[in-house]
């Protein structure tokens, strides 16, 4: 193959309407480890049970805002796919032409949304390797080796300094404002609201994306590790997936946190499976999900009774739904009437954000809402961006982590349970593995 010119992986601003993407994806004939290939300017990644795609580099990408933001981006991404002249030798689930999402939680959110393609990716899907670069209204120039453009993952020196941690409230303020929403729910202002902690974070050294995901995807290879733009994380819970006509959603509400990275014995399995007040906050974000897929999807299925989700030190009540889509809808589509769902947000939806518009000082930006990938067909993936920081600079990120309130909660057990799910991001940032 002829070597890849510089201009492959130069920064690319927002596309002009007319732009064509030519896009080629070749087999590579040898196995890759693709946690060993995250290279230090990684412009998205997207990983499960070492499967997944990292990205480099920008081809195209889109951003919006405001309430039509999903509309606005999948919109210009069907335009794009349409004009787009792809060669897949692969065709397997990312090969060929795929953008990868990060969307905000608000409406009003500062922050602004994008849909990218990247330049350059790299992608295992089951067993199968390949490589996949983009040129811009030209034919792109492949490299000798997949690896000129994917070098190994960058190894941090070692560091004995601590991190700096600074949280948002003090314990007391927090819990404070745990039991003002709960006071707001027992007047009848909503059912639930899920209110959340920020946890500002200053590392001692420089630490690239690419080392966090190594070490989030390592440490929690059954979540969804994912990185683009600011945010990076680690997320349990699948939004939306589509494939071949249907729609998968898995939801979680209701947690446990358990010391030392354990897990619940079966007696204490056995009560958090049948609390009152857990499988009432797990009903609202079911619930939430059914009714809002009825506009685009039928033949609905669900988990007849919540199972149990075990994760190093944490566990959930969880429950998978199903369903036939209806013609025409893509996974972004079903994304974004899902969000937020009763998990992240609340029952109603809109009286719950409201309650955490006035107690929650800051925007959200990608905090519990919608990260993924989506292919030119529409088919794709997205999950809840939770376990997740966003990313200030090479030394800071903002840990967001939150929980369900409804009338039963207990300030001192919802504060517990912010702690516990920054675990996972505290750990990746200090090397740490769960035991």
């Amino acid at each position: 193959m002829a070597r890849m010119s510089a201009p492959l992986l130069s920064p690319v601003p927002a596309a002009e309407p007319a732009t064509t993407l030519f896009v080629r994806t070749q087999r590579i004939e040898e196995d890759v480890d693709l946690l060993g290939h995250l290279p230090a300017d990684v412009s998205g990644a997207w990983l499960r049970h070492g499967q997944g795609v990292v990205a480099r580099g920008t081809a195209w990408s889109v951003r919006s805002a405001g309430p039509h933001r999903f509309a606005g981006a999948g919109a210009a991404f069907r335009q794009l796919a349409d004009r787009a002249r792809v060669d897949d030798e692969v065709r397997v689930r990312t090969s060929g032409l795929i953008a990868l999402g990060s969307f905000s939680y608000a409406d009003a959110s500062q922050r602004p949304s994008t849909l990218m393609v990247p330049r350059a990716l790299l992608g295992v899907h089951d067993g199968e390797a390949f490589l996949t670069v983009v040129g811009v209204d030209e034919e792109p120039v492949l490299p000798a080796s997949w690896q000129e453009l994917f070098p190994s993952t960058p190894v941090p020196a070692e560091c004995a300094e601590p991190l700096e941690i600074t949280a948002g409230h003090t314990p007391d303020e927090y819990q404070a404002l745990v039991q003002e929403a709960i006071a707001g729910i027992r007047a009848g202002r909503a059912e639930k609201v899920v209110l959340s902690e920020r946890t500002t974070v200053r590392t001692p050294a420089p630490l690239p994306p690419a080392v966090m995901l190594a070490r989030l995807a390592r440490a929690y290879p059954s979540t969804w590790v994912y990185h683009l733009e600011d945010v990076v994380g680690a997320s349990p819970e699948m939004l939306a997936q589509t494939e071949d006509g249907r729609v998968y959603s898995r939801v979680l509400a209701g947690s446990r946190p358990v010391a030392d990275d354990g897990e619940l014995d079966e007696v204490d399995r056995r009560a958090f499976r049948t609390d009152a007040k857990e499988r009432s906050e797990h009903a609202f974000a079911v619930d939430s999900v059914i009714e809002r897929l009825e506009g685009v999807a039928e033949e609905l299925e669900v988990s007849p009774e919540p199972f149990v989700l075990r994760l190093p030190g944490l566990e959930h009540l969880a429950s998978d739904v199903s369903a036939r889509l209806r013609e025409g809808t893509t996974s972004l589509d079903v994304a974004s009437r899902l969000h937020p769902s009763a998990a992240v947000s609340g029952t109603p939806r809109e009286d719950a954000d409201e309650i955490i518009a006035d107690l929650e000082p800051h925007d959200r930006g990608g905090y519990a809402s919608p990260v993924g990938w989506m292919d030119g067909s529409g088919d794709g993936q997205w999950a809840i961006a939770l376990r997740m920081a966003h990313v200030v600079d090479e030394r800071t990120v903002v840990l967001q982590a939150g929980g369900g309130l409804v009338a039963a909660s207990d300030p001192v057990s919802e504060h517990a349970e912010a702690l516990a799910k920054c675990r996972p991001m505290l750990r990746a940032l200090r090397g740490e593995q769960p035991s």
